[in-house]
């Protein structure tokens, strides 16, 4: 909602204009979307004037604390006040994109007041997400097939609760009793990547492999869309938040940029999962200075635990 504002907003910018265009977010005035001449979104904060705080001035976000602002919308109805001002310095449509749907949920809250630290701890942790996106080197196939993963469990919340925050994991799920690791392919056979130390864990649990099989067509779905749809299915807040970083860092600063859609076949063949124990390792002796072992592994001719196994898995509850 936030970004389709923020076009709204650029689109009806008046040229040669050296103000700020504003969109209320809330009933009260308390929360305001404008852009600027550069056509970078800012979000006003009503805020109650507190002792003095010091601006904060970071390469992508900038807050001035308790301005004195008059703000108005394209109609030539607004506000004044005291408002804390959060600029993102950017004017990538993507970015922006990108930004302004973490805000919005970071924000969800409408008409209330916020502190200026809370405005302060808030825009600090963004900052810091959007470090991590800014850094990262997306994966929107592994993505997509995580998401998928999601998707077909019969319990969205556990299985979001039990994704793995970083890229570099070695399980993309831990869940209680067993973790899950998911392959994603477009080739036409089952060719995965593993570590010795994945198939084989030290610790006593059980671990399963999916394997998803996908296709590049005009009608399936890009990852931002995927995450998306998702996300509204989301009921708790700041579960919803936190799935929405995880797919941010994951899919990397691009990830409303790339538009490659997939889709998984129609015949539900798409998703086989296996047991770690039926997957063959390399023999390594255990005396031996080597570590590290990845090899790839060819699973179309290994027998898949039973649709129904999967189907418990998925549920990502206590096994």
């Amino acid at each position: 909602m936030f970004f389709e504002f923020y076009e709204s907003l650029v689109s009806e910018f008046p040229d040669g204009c050296d103000q700020l265009l504003g969109q209320p977010l809330a009933a009260d005035n308390s929360l305001w979307l404008s852009v600027d001449g550069d056509t970078c979104p800012s979000l006003l904060f009503s805020v109650r004037r507190d002792a003095p705080r010091s601006d904060i001035e970071l390469r992508s976000i900038s807050i001035r604390f308790s301005r004195d602002c008059v703000i108005e919308d394209a109609s030539g109805v607004g506000a004044s006040g005291i408002y804390t001002i959060v600029r993102l310095n950017e004017n990538d449509p993507d970015i922006i994109r990108m930004f302004l749907r973490v805000f919005e949920e970071s924000f969800r809250v409408r008409g209330r007041y916020y502190t200026n630290k809370e405005i302060s701890i808030r825009i600090l942790e963004l900052a810091d997400l959007f470090e991590k996106v800014e850094g990262s080197i997306g994966d929107v196939v592994g993505l997509w097939g995580e998401l998928y993963i999601l998707s077909r469990s019969s319990n969205l919340a556990a299985a979001v609760h039990s994704w793995c925050c970083h890229k570099k994991a070695k399980y993309d799920y831990v869940a209680d009793g067993f973790v899950l690791e998911a392959k994603t392919t477009v080739r036409s056979k089952r060719k995965h990547r593993f570590s010795l130390e994945q198939l084989r864990p030290a610790g006593g649990f059980s671990v399963y492999v999916a394997s998803l099989a996908v296709v590049e067509v005009n009608s399936g779905k890009s990852a931002s869309e995927f995450m998306d749809e998702l996300c509204i299915k989301i009921s708790d807040d700041e579960l919803r938040a936190r799935f929405l970083a995880q797919c941010l860092v994951k899919g990397g600063r691009d990830i409303y940029r790339n538009s490659l859609k997939l889709s998984a076949f129609p015949d539900q063949t798409s998703l086989v999962m296996f047991s770690s124990l039926n997957i063959p390792v390399p023999e390594v002796g255990q005396a031996l200075p080597i570590e590290n072992v990845r090899f790839d592994v060819d699973l179309t001719g290994i027998a898949p635990i039973s649709s129904r196994e999967m189907d418990e898995v998925l549920e990502f509850g206590k096994r």
